[in-house]
């Protein structure tokens, strides 16, 4: 072999060479890239379940299901006020965040699992939600004598309920801001009243 064949072989086996450490590096980033995605979507479930959101969830479910009413004290109200737009706010993270993990699929990826993980690990809190701020926000206009101005605030909970209905992850009868009364299917509407 002559000189010019063994440049030829080096010239080969280096480009060969380069264009694995290509695909290693590829399958390296996409590897990492999903697993960033899934520790984002744990991150947001964990804002949701901890801290001043969960202690905020329990006066929620104080709100919900219990009879909270114009005879509630002003420090109450105050309270369940602040549990509201607590809870609100944290589900207008939690929808910015799906969005962002919706958008950052890479293009190519046959499949991306972390919206589906997500989507998972938060629908049935949405569906909670979805009957209880319209009960909650009823209740406390009941007690403070004024509307609640949520609008702006509820709009990203409003869009995660329609996502996740697309999903087939939310009941169809949850519309935004509303509930359905007796056609609705959170469980606050088939408890027996003493």
């Amino acid at each position: 072999m002559g000189t010019d064949e063994w440049s030829a072989l080096a010239g080969v086996s280096s480009t060969l060479l380069a264009l694995a450490a290509v695909a290693v590096a590829l399958l390296a980033f996409r590897s990492e890239h999903q697993r960033a995605r899934f520790e984002g979507a744990r991150s947001l479930h964990h804002d949701l379940t901890t801290g001043e959101v969960a202690a905020a969830r329990k006066i929620m479910g104080s709100l919900h299901y219990g009879d909270f009413g114009s005879t509630s004290s002003p420090a109450d109200v105050s309270q369940a006020l602040t549990s509201y737009f607590t809870v609100l706010w944290c589900f207008e993270r939690i929808e910015a965040g799906r969005t962002a993990l919706a958008r950052g699929v890479i293009r190519g990826l046959r499949k991306d699992n972390a919206v589906d993980y997500f989507d998972t690990l938060v629908a049935w809190h949405a569906t909670e939600y979805a009957c209880g701020f319209a009960v909650a926000r009823r209740k406390l206009a009941e007690a403070s004598a004024q509307e609640i101005s949520d609008g702006d605030s509820a709009s990203g909970f409003g869009r995660l309920i329609l996502a996740l209905q697309s999903r087939g992850l939310v009941d169809r009868a949850y519309r935004q801001g509303t509930c359905p009364g007796a056609g609705c299917p959170c469980t606050c509407h088939h408890q027996s009243r003493p």
